[in-house]
């Protein structure tokens, strides 16, 4: 197999530009008001604590930058909450499908399509960036963070979130027990099996087929695979001291953990009653939480 030897910025772009994050949850009508609404129901019903993160900020007022917009959701709501909205994508069809959120639903607020290691916005023209699970795809991430502080006025806030390295999803599911299903994966009936377990079986069929055709891959290259599909070409994890000195130039004011995502551990996910969950996220999440000022 031809080995893919472009920059991995430029396949990060085009893997997204694919598939903008979360424009698969929903059946409805592509890019309608329903459509939208559906997303964003599903993903506030799987992860309340998003709400819960977004309220630590007052967002009246101020000029607001999300960094990897998606198809939205989260723009809609921090619009809703008085923000002067401004996102970017580095792909092109989650900055379409951004803008087209906002004009469904009539909210002011502009989209664009940039890269985040060289934005282009004056110094101190935001009083927050947010940027929810987009920093751990950005290979050039110190430039990436280096552009926030820049683009922060004195005081502003940062609140990001990173996969969390010291997390179940990562160091029991996807560092443990993906690698030993893949090696069952060959088994008759071990796809139906890994289905029942949570896992769509487009994606499981998808890692067989790759096995079968990829070099052995690095621990990095498995991470990329197994956190936003089979195809992702990039992804990191943070624990809090490598979150720390990420955002070393930032006064960081919390730095904690949220999200057990239950789906992925079928009808033992299930049972689990959600005060279960919620604590099993706060110790071992999946999304390690930095708010964080410009000192």
């Amino acid at each position: 197999m031809t080995i893919d030897r472009r920059p991995a910025q430029e396949r990060v772009r085009e893997y997204w530009d694919a598939r903008p994050c979360d424009s698969d949850q929903s059946e409805r009508t592509p890019m309608s008001r329903e459509y939208f609404a559906d997303i964003e129901r599903q993903r506030y019903q799987l992860q309340p604590h998003i709400l819960d993160v977004l309220s630590r900020i007052d967002w009246r007022g101020k000029r607001v930058l999300e960094i990897g917009s998606g198809v939205g959701t989260d723009a809609r709501t921090l619009i809703g909450k008085g923000a002067i909205y401004t996102g970017i994508n580095v792909d092109r069809a989650s900055t379409q499908a951004s803008a087209q959120a906002l004009r469904v639903f009539s909210l002011a607020g502009s989209v664009q399509q940039q890269d985040a290691t060289a934005l282009e916005f004056a110094d101190g023209s935001f009083d927050v960036v947010y940027s929810f699970g987009v920093l751990h795809h950005i290979p050039e991430v110190a430039n990436a963070v280096a552009e926030i502080h820049r683009v922060l006025k004195p005081g502003g806030e940062v609140l990001v979130m990173l996969y969390n390295r010291a997390s179940i999803n990562y160091a029991v599911e996807i560092m443990f027990l993906r690698k030993l299903g893949l090696r069952v994966l060959a088994l008759p009936g071990a796809v139906t099996l890994l289905e029942r377990c949570g896992l769509p079986r487009r994606t499981i069929e998808r890692h067989a087929e790759l096995a079968g055709r990829l070099r052995a891959m690095t621990d990095g290259e498995w991470l990329s695979r197994n956190t936003d599909g089979p195809d992702n070409p990039y992804s990191t994890v943070y624990d809090a001291a490598q979150a720390a000195a990420l955002m070393w130039a930032f006064r960081i004011d919390c730095n904690a953990v949220h999200f057990f995502d239950h789906r992925h551990w079928g009808p033992l996910g299930r049972l689990l009653p959600a005060s279960a969950r919620r604590l099993l996220g706060r110790h071992w999440g999946w999304h390690r939480i930095v708010h964080a000022q410009k000192a």
